[in-house]
């Protein structure tokens, strides 16, 4: 995506009362561009590929196909596309079938617009943005351990080591630059450098490597 430009969103919901709220919020959004709104996974398979937009927001629970096996169909011929699952449901089976899948966010219907639009820059700047419960229940699965052989732990400043926790909380960078009295371009600063010293790429892999079994 070149700088100034929109975000591409393309959008797979079957409810038409949220299929209507988020296109209203994508369509009034500033540096937001909705390219399409498709009412089940079946569309979007046809349609997608040719969108290749920046953003998919992909409910999971639909008639037919679900969102996840959309997904898996439809990923390799968006590489650069970023799928963030958007859904009533935080179990454990659907969470990590999403992310197996190659989603690389997961916020719940609870969340506000706000942090639907954090969301898509979030994933943008290459984040991996969670709603606070789906976040825990990953972490939930990675017990802390006292020693790793890869010291990634000993690299971290104690600053960064207070952003990796709250990227564990599942905040997004504007709620943690908020809970440390920080810009958000300090925080990212801080995320940017805290994964060249972990060696990831993103918030999943941040706390999967910190967090790790």
């Amino acid at each position: 995506m070149t700088a100034g430009a929109s975000i591409r969103i393309s959008l797979v919901e079957d409810e038409a009362t949220i299929r209507d709220a988020l296109t209203g919020l994508f369509t009034s959004e500033p540096g937001v561009e909705l390219v399409r709104a498709y009412r089940n996974a079946e569309e979007a398979i046809e349609g997608l590929p040719e969108d290749a937009p920046d953003v998919v927001v992909m409910d999971i629970s639909m008639p037919g196909m679900s969102g996840i096996e959309c997904v898996k169909h439809v990923i390799a011929q968006l590489p650069a596309t970023q799928f963030l699952m958007y859904t009533m449901h935080d179990d454990d089976h659907q969470v990590f079938e999403a992310l197996k899948a190659g989603a690389h966010g997961y916020l719940l219907k609870s969340s506000t617009p706000d942090q639907i639009i954090d969301a898509v820059h979030e994933l943008m700047n290459g984040g991996a943005p969670m709603s606070t419960a789906v976040a825990r229940r990953v972490i939930g699965h990675f017990r802390p351990i006292q020693e790793r052989s890869d010291n990634s732990k000993d690299k971290l400043s104690e600053r960064e080591y207070g952003v990796l926790q709250l990227l564990a909380e599942g905040l997004l960078y504007k709620e943690i630059a908020d809970r440390l009295g920080l810009t958000v371009g300090t925080v990212k600063q801080h995320i940017h450098r805290m994964y060249a010293k972990m060696h990831v790429q993103n918030r999943v892999e941040a706390v999967n490597r910190y967090f790790g079994r």
